[in-house]
């Protein structure tokens, strides 16, 4: 240990003590446990024999010469420099792990173990701020159902001496966010799935992941002619937990709302070319004191409960088993075929919002299915609102939605089936695959 740290003596002593302590308090790590030693005994830098500076006994990149011994790189994520650690610095009873990366099997970095975080109390909710007037206002832009009924409205404000919600029996609580990114009501079959495979109330969802889910299920039913695939989903997306920030490092809290943050898988490769781009938008400042009460119809959403969630669930990460993992080749295939087209969220989110549609919501007909031929009473179902919004109140919904200057000449520039100018993959996949059987998956 002295030799390691360059001390001799009580020094010495004291080092090897800090050095059990720390070892148990971060579980052997020797890298942590070596710079927190160093930074209490306020090792100074001091000068080699070789004129290259020390730090603490081990030398830094310029006393390493050519034929020296093959050094670790090591990043440093927490201290402002950084060193190369060779491996002639080790004592015989110490030893650094090395991690090898699955692809390459290479030396890769030493990375820190992670600092245990602590939750604390969750703050309180915020007094809602959907009175009823804004809640018409959702009803006039169509993202949001008319009141039909006087007794069971489709949805209610709450009231002003709610402070936290309290919602009737056969209702749940929404937020205005999820309305303007895709959510309707009733909801989806795909959104239940959501909710029993997550585990999650529809107030643990995030504003970005109602906009996440809304595009993907557009993208299943608008481009790639099918209901939303489950196994397709959980190839390309994981959930994880949201705790907020207190402003003590490794203290946190969980939050009542807008905890499940979904997050695109990344495989071998640090940017996914699985999928089309989605660059989600970060202002979504007091969303959260925007909830009302929703009517939960067919009881298709969990009831609210208002429980915390503080720990992440092992199958928030789940992926698809490997006998299926071949399944998804064609659907794959047709996805990076779009994003080669130009495909992105925010086309898609546009040519929904042309449709008046609402992903995330149950209709008789898929978003494929509504073109010509088709029964008035059945799109007058799907459909929120009998006149298409302008081009500048589309982009203006997709912006708020997606990260970037989506401009009002960008509106109509991907066009889903069966429109004029949407791809049809069919014909793609018959030119290049003998096997399609996406096309046959049954709704």
């Amino acid at each position: 240990m002295g030799m390691l740290l360059g001390l001799q003596g009580k020094e010495e002593a004291v080092a090897v003590r800090l050095f059990a302590r720390w070892a148990r308090l971060f579980r052997w790590e020797p890298l942590l446990c070596w710079h927190r030693i160093r930074s209490v005994l306020s090792v100074r830098r001091k000068k080699g024999p070789s004129g290259g500076e020390f730090m603490g006994g081990l030398p830094l990149l310029s006393d390493l010469s050519v034929g020296g011994p093959r050094p670790i790189n090591i990043p440093w994520r927490h201290w402002r420099s950084s060193f190369r650690f060779p491996l002639s610095c080790c004592l015989s009873s110490l030893t650094i792990l090395r991690a090898r990366t699955p692809s390459s099997g290479s030396e890769s970095a030493i990375l820190p173990a992670k600092m245990p975080v602590r939750l604390v109390a969750a703050d309180d909710w915020r007094p809602s701020s959907m009175m009823e007037c804004r809640l018409l206002e959702l009803e006039r832009e169509g993202l949001l159902r008319h009141r039909t009924s006087l007794s069971l409205p489709e949805w209610i404000a709450p009231l002003a001496d709610h402070r936290e919600p309290e919602p009737p029996e056969g209702y749940v609580v929404s937020f205005a966010k999820f309305h303007r990114h895709g959510l309707g009501a009733p909801p989806s079959r795909f959104m239940w799935a959501l909710c029993l495979h997550y585990g999650v109330e529809l107030q643990h969802f995030s504003p970005n992941a109602i906009t996440i889910v809304a595009v993907f299920a557009a993208v299943c039913e608008g481009y790639l002619g099918m209901v939303p695939h489950w196994e397709l989903w959980l190839h390309l997306y994981r959930g994880e937990l949201f705790n907020a920030p207190t402003g003590t490092t490794g203290v946190r809290k969980p939050v009542r709302a807008g905890c499940l943050n979904l997050v695109l898988k990344t495989g071998k490769t640090d940017k996914p070319r699985e999928y089309i781009p989605v660059g989600l938008s970060t202002n979504h400042a007091g969303w959260d004191s925007q909830w009302f009460y929703l009517r939960n119809d067919d009881n298709l959403l969990p009831a609210y409960t208002g429980r915390l969630i503080t720990e992440r669930p092992a199958d928030w990460t789940y992926g698809v088993v490997q006998a299926h993992q071949s399944w998804l080749d064609p659907l794959l295939d047709a996805l990076k075929k779009l994003r080669f087209e130009g495909l992105s969220a925010a086309l898609v989110l546009s040519a929904v919002h042309r449709r008046r549609v609402l992903p995330l919501m149950s209709r008789p007909l898929r978003m494929d299915e509504m073109g010509p031929g088709v029964s008035s009473r059945d799109l007058e179902a799907c459909r929120m609102s009998n006149e298409a919004p302008a081009d500048d109140e589309v982009a203006a919904r997709v912006r708020a939605a997606i990260a970037g200057n989506f401009k009002p000449e960008h509106v109509n520039g991907f066009p889903m089936r069966p429109d004029v100018g949407s791809i049809d993959l069919v014909c793609y996949f018959l030119a290049h695959r003998s096997d399609f059987g996406f096309l046959l998956i049954p709704s």
